[in-house]
């Protein structure tokens, strides 16, 4: 299996973010990447392709709004200018009654909260940069498993994007969560411009991909599945309840499947079933994954139970499915297991 890695993104280093009204150590850390390369340079069957010249924008724009890719590629020099150089976190959010009719401020502080709905995202210099990087690494993935001349010819049957920084909490207009572009989005709509009719992504993190389910929440052509856990009690709480199943045209294209807190492998696993279940019946040309690998047991962020042997489970299942699979890389944030745990998903794929 093919699987390509943004290089730059260490250069995005974040310190700190605030959660639960406490400053924390932030987690989403360059050594996350580095300890899933080191794994993976020692699988077999894992092969490393340098990045290719892929452009993102197309899919880019089509994914995101162009007032907030501007705001992610300028605020920092703006931010630094005004309060020195330090990272960008919003101090003010916009009001919800408000936010359709608002306006973008032009004071930096004003327009991070305009941006963003949460301060677990820092954006230090080099971020968007990173970003950006991380945002082609998923294209060039999909693009290895369709050809870009050739629309809708397969070229492999698997590949993976080792993405740093992740993703699927990043919507249309807004970053959180750690994420800053959404990977998983941009690769899709990257299949769909190589010609890919019906694309399905599944989210298998511990967390909702919130940004994930907003930007297709209303189109036929992507169907959304996530399993992840209850919203009522864990991040990002506002999303993935199992009614929401779409709008208009998109109306019986997202599935959810909350789980509860501590929820062990035997129920994970059969509820994956019902997941892929529905992306069967979607019949779709692609599967996308956003594999957060922070449902493990051993995590530390999560409370799922999983087990490095229900990792290799799951990337048998995603096998089962047929389909021409793309794996993003979203969380999991134990720096000693997780390139184990990433592994694992990838040998059981490759083991059918």
């Amino acid at each position: 299996m093919k699987w390509f890695y943004p290089e730059r993104h260490a250069s995005h280093a974040p310190v700190w973010y605030v959660a639960d009204g406490c400053v924390r150590p932030c987690p989403e850390v360059p050594a996350r990447a580095v300890a899933i390369v080191r794994t993976l340079l020692e699988t077999p069957g894992m092969d490393q392709a340098a990045l290719p010249a892929v452009d993102p924008w197309p899919a880019l724009r089509a994914i995101h709004d162009a007032g907030y890719l501007d705001y992610l590629r300028t605020i920092h020099d703006l931010w630094t200018a005004e309060f020195g150089a330090c990272d960008v976190l919003p101090d003010t959010f916009i009001p919800p009654a408000i936010r359709t009719r608002a306006r973008r401020p032009a004071k930096p502080s004003a327009q991070a909260g305009f941006y963003s709905f949460d301060m677990a995202a820092p954006i230090g210099a080099d971020t968007w940069q990173a970003a950006l990087d991380s945002a082609t690494c998923a294209c060039a993935a999909a693009r290895a498993v369709y050809a870009g001349l050739s629309p809708g010819t397969l070229q492999q049957r698997a590949a993976y994007a080792l993405c740093r920084p992740p993703g699927h909490h990043a919507g249309p207009d807004y970053c959180g969560g750690f994420c800053f572009l959404n990977n998983v989005a941009i690769a899709a709509e990257s299949l769909r411009l190589a010609g890919a009719r019906r694309v399905a992504i599944l989210d298998v993190d511990y967390h909702h991909g919130n940004g994930t389910q907003d930007i297709f929440y209303s189109r036929p052509d992507v169907l959304f599945v996530s399993l992840h856990a209850e919203p009522d009690t864990q991040y990002p709480y506002f999303w993935g309840h199992a009614d929401e199943t779409g709008a208009g045209a998109g109306e019986g294209f997202t599935a959810n499947f909350p789980l509860p807190r501590g929820c062990d492998a035997r129920r994970w696993l059969e509820t994956l079933q019902r997941a892929l279940d529905r992306i069967r019946g979607f019949d779709p040309q692609a599967l996308l994954i956003s594999l957060g690998v922070d449902t493990a047991a051993f995590d530390g962020v999560g409370d799922f139970q999983l087990e490095l042997d229900d990792f290799h489970t799951l990337g048998r299942a995603l096998a089962a499915a047929d389909l021409p699979t793309v794996f993003v890389q979203e969380g999991g944030y134990n720096v000693q297991k997780i390139g184990a745990a990433v592994a694992a998903v990838l040998q059981g794929f490759a083991s059918r």
